[in-house]
């Protein structure tokens, strides 16, 4: 890959920064990083059955041997399908398989609940937590505006990360699309990713969904660059392109296509989906520091063609 100047510095301030940031956030050495995992939201059919009975769940424990007889890693959770932590963390040893983090609720982090999840995560020997975009925005009837939201999430956020780091833990944020839209910004214009990752401290981490960046018209790329180190993980993820511009009021993506990676395919209209640019993004989040790329997958959730070609994808690009 050729690099311009400004690429080839911003390449070197990552690698700086991630060598700075791997001991709170687990980089590892340069031939472990971007290894891959797998979001088990992806599969959850596959686990739990469909309600209509169509398919029959197959459990956690046998999933997680499949997934693991696939080539992958670790996985992610979303949810624990009932189980205790001393469950999870014997299905996990019994199928060879670490785990790379978890999506919670952002209440979880709360003060008189943030102890709990972490004793339950370290027990089943998960030391990374993060919250999805759903759980970010502002309660019903807050009326004070976005720039107040935002500033109380960003002191809200950096307590919390250092209550998890006093136990050895990381908790982050994680994107979908309207991190990145004018509706949600501060009045000044800007957007509320630059602005959380900009005033949190340095362990605050960033789960990039690359997917929902490049859905709304952002390049990945930049993001890593503009905040080093501060990724352990990220979601590998084909859903990139809006039907029509993004209006400031309201959402306008519709991702209706199998999420495979290097397989982005077409929405329901027939127009291409805007691909992630993979050749491009590897060996800036290498550089950057990127441990784990989750597979996570919207659709085909009752079998595992989705992640097993996916899991293709990466070991062709030479992730696995």
């Amino acid at each position: 890959m050729q690099l311009n100047r400004r690429s080839f510095l911003e390449t070197l301030a990552c690698a700086a920064a991630a060598t700075g940031a791997g001991a709170a956030f687990g980089a590892g050495k340069p031939g472990k990083l971007g290894r891959p995992a797998v979001q088990l939201y992806s599969i959850r059919e596959y686990i739990t059955g469909k309600k209509d009975g169509s398919v029959k769940g197959l459990g956690l424990a046998k999933a997680l041997a499949e997934i693991k007889k696939i080539g992958y890693e670790a996985v992610e959770f979303a949810g624990y399908y009932g189980h205790t932590a001393k469950e999870l963390k014997q299905m996990l040893g019994d199928a060879g398989l670490a785990a790379c983090g978890t999506h919670v609720n952002r209440a979880v982090f709360e003060p008189n609940e943030i102890q709990k999840t972490i004793d339950f995560n370290l027990e089943y020997g998960n030391t990374h937590l993060i919250c999805p975009g759903g759980g970010m925005w502002p309660p019903k009837g807050w009326a004070e505006g976005y720039d107040a939201w935002w500033k109380k999430m960003v002191e809200f956020y950096a307590k919390a990360a250092d209550t998890a780091n006093a136990r050895g833990c990381t908790l982050g944020y994680h994107n979908h699309t309207d991190e990145f839209v004018k509706r949600t910004a501060m009045k000044d214009g800007t957007l509320m990713w630059e602005y959380f990752f900009a005033n949190t401290p340095k362990n605050v981490c960033m789960e990039l969904d690359v997917g929902w960046c490049v859905c709304a018209g952002q390049d990945p790329c930049h993001w890593f660059k503009r905040f080093p180190g501060r990724s352990p993980t990220l979601h590998a993820k084909e859903n990139g392109g809006f039907l029509t511009p993004p209006p400031e009021e309201k959402r306008s993506y519709a991702p209706h296509f199998e999420a495979i990676l290097g397989q982005p395919g077409t929405f329901d209209d027939g127009r291409a989906v805007t691909p992630v640019d993979w050749d491009k993004l590897f060996p800036v989040t290498d550089a950057c520091g990127v441990k784990w790329y989750v597979v996570e997958c919207e659709r085909n959730a009752a079998n595992l063609t989705a992640i097993t070609e996916s899991y293709k994808f990466l070991k062709g690009k030479g992730r696995c």
